[in-house]
């Protein structure tokens, strides 16, 4: 029967009308993806007629299919949302006792490849989700089909094998210039430093304060906003912090004023069998030694003591994903 269809639909190619010069579209929406990776990893809920606009702006958009299991409360509560811009709206719920899959990814998919083989009129497949599980069917119709098919996802929530099926792919929500610009700044800085590194025997360490500094000194911005910025891009996993043991100056400085104690005994030893013939001269010869290295130790005690501790052993560096970073252009 799939042939069946397969064969009506090339009889009838080419028998697309367009009647606003746009190209007509289908829309399925993942909401689970959308919504809870939304929720997860930014804390915000979809803009979800921002969204719709924006495709209306650039297809004739006939259906926006919205795919979830709705007994999860908080999905649940979104209906009311979804209904201002779509009364397609399919529930997904499992209500087997026996079998837990979640069985969103499968209908969806079902829908997808029963709208692609048997409507001819669709120029574009537009798919909110960032499941992988759909390099299949994206696939499929890009290729088999000759129909161009558009990801939507949410930001650092989309399988790349998916975005590198799909014709193009988009992710939300979309980075502001400024931040773009900001971030920009920050990477520069940490780059040039990775250069530097690399001929130098004593590496400076990228920390997040010091990073900061850098980049809101060089650049003449407010420390608060590169800070902002900073976390932002770990939340986002541009970069991450990472421990790295360090000696700290307080342990070099106890380090040499033993080595320098030990030093003394043995000048002390010494000077003590220095001369036989004479134990009184050689006892007193000892004790002024000794009076001296008391003395001496007591000066470096008190040395060390002056020494300012460093603030930490294992100190945070930052570290960046630069596969990440080109990837998205966040690097000049």
């Amino acid at each position: 029967m799939i042939f069946d269809i397969f064969k009506r639909w090339r009889e009838n190619a080419g028998a697309v009308s367009h009647t606003n010069g746009k190209p007509r579209a289908v829309a399925f929406v993942d909401y689970e993806h959308w919504y809870i990776s939304l929720d997860n990893m930014y804390h915000i809920k979809p803009d979800i007629k921002a969204w719709r606009d924006e495709i209306t702006s650039k297809y004739d958009v006939g259906d926006i299919i919205f795919f979830a299991d709705f007994s999860n409360p908080s999905l649940r509560g979104e209906i009311s949302r979804i209904r201002e811009v779509s009364n397609v709206i399919i529930e997904t719920g499992n209500t087997s006792s026996h079998y837990k899959k979640d069985f969103t990814g499968f209908i969806m998919l079902d829908h997808i490849y029963q709208k692609a083989m048997s409507q001819n009129d669709i120029d574009t497949f537009i798919i909110f989700t960032g499941d992988g599980h759909f390099s299949s069917v994206v696939s499929f119709i890009t290729s088999r089909l000759s129909k161009k098919v558009g990801i939507y996802a949410v930001r650092d929530a989309l399988s790349g094998q998916l975005r590198g099926t799909a014709s193009w792919a988009v992710e939300l929500p979309v980075q502001d210039e400024h931040f773009i610009t900001v971030s920009k700044l920050i990477f520069n800085n940490l780059k040039y430093l990775e250069e530097q590194n690399r001929s130098k025997v004593k590496k400076s360490l990228p920390t997040f304060w010091g990073t900061v500094d850098a980049v809101a000194r060089f650049n003449h911005i407010a420390r608060n906003e590169i800070s902002d910025t900073m976390r932002t891009l770990i939340e986002r996993g541009y970069i991450f912090q990472t421990e790295q043991a360090v000696t700290s100056t307080a342990e070099n400085a106890k380090k040499n004023a033993s080595d320098r104690r030990v030093a003394a005994k043995n000048d002390k030893n010494a000077a003590a069998g220095s001369n036989n013939a004479d134990i009184k001269t050689g006892v007193k010869n000892a004790n002024i030694k000794n009076a001296k290295n008391v003395k001496s130790d007591k000066s470096e005690k008190a040395a060390v003591q002056n020494v300012k501790p460093a603030e930490e052993k294992n100190v945070k560096i930052i570290c960046v994903r630069w596969d990440k970073v080109k990837r998205d252009g966040m690097v000049d």
